[in-house]
């Protein structure tokens, strides 16, 4: 039997192909060489998996921040790292790419919030949040880690949905930089 990373690399080719809202367990079954019972029995939906995926692309990109965190006595440099690592994953992310390509006016309710629904920028902001809250970095953060974050999870979203013409990732992180960080402690 295939493993969940065997299968959600399934879906992301699926995906890749097809688009999200095309993505079905069957595709996704054929794709990984098993059969669609099979895939029922790790998957009960089309919803459980696609949460499996967008989990494993979240801690994908966790594990970029994490990696960049341990060298957060150069704040500075820490973010621009950050950002124009998390730029490069995003434009490179065939399957991400493609979703927006295929599937962008599905894509809408994860970006518009509302009463009962966190928007995929809240989401990404509480998991970063995490992990720099609790880091040297938060204290080179303005005005405030949340906020801080927040507007850097929020250009990159930009970015992503309407890339830069004349903007290269190196340009855009290092203007993130410039607005959220203070080179001095705060007291």
């Amino acid at each position: 039997m295939r493993t969940i990373e065997d299968l959600t690399a399934a879906a992301r080719t699926v995906v890749q192909n097809v688009g999200i809202g095309s993505m079905t367990l069957a595709a996704v079954a054929r794709e990984a060489g098993i059969s669609r019972a099979t895939m029922y029995r790790r998957f009960a939906s089309r919803d459980e998996l696609l949460s499996a995926l967008i989990i494993a692309e979240l801690d994908a990109l966790e594990n970029v921040v994490r990696g960049r965190l341990r060298f957060a006595d150069q704040p500075r440099e820490t973010i621009q790292m950050i950002v124009r690592e998390v730029l490069d994953y995003n434009a490179n992310n065939v399957m991400l790419q493609a979703a927006l390509r295929i599937d962008g006016a599905d894509l809408l309710p994860w970006l518009i919030r509302g009463p009962d629904r966190p928007t995929i920028v809240d989401i990404v902001t509480e998991r970063v949040l995490a992990y720099v809250g609790q880091s040297p970095l938060a204290a080179h953060l303005s005005p405030t880690p949340e906020s801080a974050v927040e507007f850097m999870v929020s250009a990159i979203y930009a970015e992503l949905l309407s890339p830069a013409r004349h903007l290269s990732h190196a340009q855009l992180s290092n203007y993130i930089a410039d607005a959220v960080c203070v080179e001095n402690l705060r007291a």
